[in-house]
Formats: structure tokens, C-alpha cells, sequence
């Protein structure tokens, strides 16, 4: 992604948190001249001090991805939050000159590095036991691996192998209106809860002016 300076999101708990949030990665694995393309479900397991982070994954055996990630010096998994389109007539400012333009506001981050591909069960089944925690553990009755049948779960463990990303670079790019004034932006975020989109309703609090949020929220 190019990211300009006043977009640039670089807080590193922030990014893990947005991960966390939105773990559905697009994985890009450089394939000669052609990239390869896959959607996996990441889990993000924080570095210790000075220590990189790492995204750990899953697919099934024979997967066509596993045949990129072998060859493939790094990957990129890009990580998309919500996103809207942006009405002009939504800003306050710049109505008398009619000097606006549609937009389009969003929430992304991008990691890169080494992947290794791993086929050990007992490293399967704690990151399956750790992807399926982070889903489920603000759930009333939340379900866990031991809910399963133990014959079926050995058998799908079978069935997979792992894989892990060394995470060398992260990046954030939170394109919100920063460009814009607080009454701007203040409007868009009215704006954006009003609109029949769920994913668009989700992204007003982030564009808000930080002085309203705790409003918008409410």
C-alpha cells in the first residue's frame, strides 16, 4: 500500500488490536510475474520484548497455496476493517464552492515477511485452539475444540497443516478524513450511522474527530 505521513498508522498495539478485530487476511505470495491470491483467517501471537511478531494460519493439505508459500521468499497478508463511500454532500465545509469530490474511507493494515510452513499437529492444534478462543470468548455459551467429537477432530487435524508468518513489517493505513475539519468529519460520522450498511455504520466512531468520539459511540 502507499501510505502518506498523515494517514500512516504506526502504533503497534493498535495495529495488533485491528488485527485481532479483522483477522480475514488477503495472503499474496509472489508467483514469477503472476501473484498468488488466497483468503486465510490469521492469528496474531504478539513477539516478546525485541522479538518479532508472528501470524499463524491453517489450510488443508494440498492446497495451491502451499506450493507458493514454499517458493515465495516473503508474503504480504493484507488486513481490510470497514470501509464506505463518502457522499460530498456530507461535508460542511466546501458546499458554497461546490470544491469537493466523492471519497472513500477505510481502515487497512499490511504485514510482511518469511513464512514457513509447518506440519506438526500439536502446533495445529494450539493455533486452532488460540484462533478459535479470540472468536469465541465474548460469546454467552462460546464453543472450544473440546466440543467437538474427538474422532472428528483428529481426523480434520489430519487433514491440515500450519503455517507461520514472521511479521518483519506492519504498517497501518487509516484513511478517515484526517484532511478534513472536525465539523467535516463530525458529519460524515452522523452521516455514516445512518446508512443501511452495517460496515459503513461500524466505520463512524473511527472517523469522528477524537474529541466527539466517546458521542458517537454513545
Amino acid at each position: 500500500m502507499y501510505i502518506r505521513d498523515l494517514f500512516a498508522q504506526h502504533d503497534r498495539d493498535t495495529l495488533r488490536g485491528f488485527i485481532r478485530s479483522w483477522p480475514l487476511a488477503t495472503l499474496v505470495c509472489a508467483q514469477g510475474s503472476q501473484p498468488d491470491v488466497h483468503l486465510f483467517p490469521l492469528h496474531l501471537v504478539p513477539g516478546a520484548q525485541g522479538e518479532p511478531d508472528r501470524l499463524r494460519g491453517h489450510c488443508p493439505l494440498g492446497h495451491p497455496f502451499l506450493d507458493s508459500a514454499r517458493q515465495a521468499p516473503e508474503v504480504l497478508a493484507l488486513f481490510q476493517g470497514p470501509n464506505a463511500y463518502i457522499s460530498p454532500r456530507w461535508y460542511v465545509n466546501g458546499q458554497r464552492s461546490r470544491s469537493v469530490a466523492p471519497g472513500w474511507n477505510y481502515v487497512a493494515a499490511q504485514a510482511r515477511g518469511p513464512i514457513a510452513v509447518i506440519h506438526d499437529v500439536s502446533f495445529l492444534r494450539g493455533h486452532l485452539e488460540a484462533l478459535v478462543l479470540q472468536q469465541e470468548s465474548g460469546r454467552a455459551q462460546p464453543w472450544s475444540l473440546e466440543d467437538a467429537a474427538p474422532d472428528f477432530l483428529d481426523a480434520a487435524l489430519q487433514r491440515l497443516v500450519g503455517f507461520e508468518i514472521e511479521v518483519r513489517s506492519l504498517q497501518g493505513h487509516w484513511f478517515l478524513s484526517q484532511q478534513r475539519t472536525a465539523a467535516d468529519r463530525t458529519s460524515v460520522a452522523t452521516h455514516l450511522l445512518l446508512e443501511n450498511n452495517g460496515v459503513a455504520r461500524e466505520l463512524a466512531p473511527w472517523v469522528v474527530a477524537p474529541a466527539l468520539e466517546d458521542a458517537v459511540d454513545g
